[in-house]
């Protein structure tokens, strides 16, 4: 079992993840609005973005939004699909990443790999707590369950995320910070429980600039990370990024198209070894 898992993590090591752990669908950020800012989003996470990238960008969630996306890794080596939901300061999801054709070594035989993962998340304001701060902030929290398939073995655990997010208007724009700490807990239990895989804690922090045309933001996770987008019009925003971590250097590139409530979203991800990653995302606000 051992082995089998070296020689997964070992493929996965170029993508996204910070490299240590059981890869999870949540640590290739199934986001296509936030790809194409190259992954710099946790200070604007909001809506169902904020279960991946800081869950307290739910605090001041208001209706009902819809969200979903799929996202094909490397070429194709690995595929996520997104399916998330948000009501108010309440979201919650349900992903899947599923690979095929993985050797165990070099020649040997080819394993299937996947990972169902679903998670709730809430946000709540600071007004909620009847502290006065001369800064609008909040908080929230998202937890998240796992089940892990790799070929006849499987595996399920529970983990926590934390995130604090902070706005300070700066003239026109507004400045955003935020911070949160992901995957706290035991990891995935196989069999009963003598192997397991720890998660990959971590930890996000992040600033952005906010204007009605124009988003700038920079990120730490693994490494830094800055993006911006342009809005042209109410209908059309691009986007792009960069990202340089553990996997080396990335570029990213995104588009938003927005119908009314209804939002259309690309992004191309960039990899210094294997096939660029694409990501395509659908959503709908009530």
């Amino acid at each position: 079992m051992r082995r089998y898992l070296v020689g997964l993590l070992l493929v996965f090591w170029g993508g996204i993840a910070l490299g240590q752990g059981l890869i999870n669908p949540f640590d290739l950020e199934p986001s296509a609005r936030a790809a194409g800012y190259g992954g710099a989003y946790c200070a604007l996470a909001e809506g169902t973005d904020a279960l991946i990238f800081n869950p307290a960008g739910l605090s001041w969630g208001e209706g009902l939004y819809v969200d979903s996306g799929y996202l094909a890794h490397m070429g194709g080596l690995s595929s996520v699909i997104w399916l998330a939901g948000a009501l108010g300061p309440f979201a919650a999801a349900f992903t899947t990443l599923s690979a095929g054709g993985i050797e165990a070594t070099p020649g040997g035989a080819e394993l299937a790999f996947s990972h169902l993962g679903t998670v709730l998340g809430v946000g709540l304001p600071g007004d909620a707590f009847g502290l006065q701060l001369p800064i609008r902030w909040g908080v929230g929290a998202a937890i998240r369950y796992d089940r892990a398939q790799l070929a006849d073995q499987a595996g399920s655990g529970l983990s926590l995320s934390l995130g604090a997010l902070g706005t300070i208007p700066v003239g026109p724009w507004e400045l955003r910070f935020g911070l949160s700490i992901e995957d706290v807990g035991f990891g995935i239990a196989f069999g009963d429980a003598q192997h397991r895989e720890p998660w990959t804690l971590a930890m996000r922090a992040g600033v952005a600039l906010v204007a009605p045309f124009m988003k700038v933001a920079l990120d730490y996770y693994g490494g830094l990370r800055f993006g911006a987008g342009v809005r042209f019009s109410p209908m059309f925003e691009v986007r792009s990024g960069i990202a340089i971590g553990d996997a080396g250097l990335q570029f990213a590139l995104g588009l938003g198209v927005q119908f009314g409530d209804l939002s259309l979203d690309y992004a191309l991800l960039t990899h210094p070894v294997f096939a660029p990653s694409h990501r395509f995302g659908l959503s709908a606000r009530f």
